[in-house]
């Protein structure tokens, strides 16, 4: 059975959990669209994806690759349109590594669009009540670094694949525990519409 690739990241930062992870876990083995999802946890760390990401596609094939990423003080789920060749990174990752205006790969083109049809997966969802949005930036961190590194490794091989990401705000245990913390208001989504709007993202990205 072919297979849909769902990568989610580990916490980073301040976030002691990453709701990305949670999801990408939740779906793994599950068939949707009659294809079986694997899901995938990565580091917050740049050697991480560079190393791992590119075999995984080269081994499974994938007809689909959706990355998923936490973004703190989003309210919705927004579906990244760019990837820039740009690893402009304003806290180290997990691998304490602090790139400054370096490209992700020297031969790379400057930037690549996601494959998934963002727009009409926004309106997928929020057909179904889920809120969601297309983000014109995905930053110069790791969720940038992932799509990139997706987009730019499928143009290479030549595969037939769909890629796109997808970030998605905090959790509510999240936002009420930095409420107790800072006393700041944050957005938040709960884990059950984050796998219901995965699996519509997916769905939809399919057709």
């Amino acid at each position: 059975m072919s297979q849909i690739l769902l990568t989610g990241f580990g916490p980073y930062g301040k976030e002691r959990t990453n709701p990305t992870w949670e999801v990408a876990k939740l779906l793994n083995g599950k068939t949707v669209g009659g294809y079986k999802i694997r899901g995938v946890r990565f580091r917050v760390s740049a050697k991480e994806v560079s190393r791992k990401l590119p075999h995984l596609i080269d081994m499974l094939q994938p007809k689909l690759v959706l990355n998923l990423g936490l973004a703190p003080g989003r309210m919705d789920l927004t579906l990244e349109r760019v990837a820039l060749n740009v690893a402009d990174f304003p806290i180290p990752d997990a691998s304490r590594h602090k790139p400054v205006d370096a490209p992700i790969d020297p031969t790379g083109p400057p930037a690549c669009f996601a494959t998934i049809p963002i727009k009409k997966v926004v309106k997928a969802l929020l057909a179904k009540g889920i809120p969601a949005s297309v983000s014109n930036t995905a930053g110069t961190y790791l969720c940038n670094f992932i799509l990139y590194t997706s987009l730019n490794h499928i143009a290479k091989i030549g595969l037939r694949a769909r890629a796109g990401f997808a970030h998605v705000p905090n959790l509510p245990s999240q936002a009420a525990e930095k409420f107790l913390k800072e006393r700041t208001q944050t957005p938040s989504m709960s884990l059950e519409t984050m796998l219901k709007g995965t699996e519509i993202i997916i769905r939809t990205s399919l057709v």
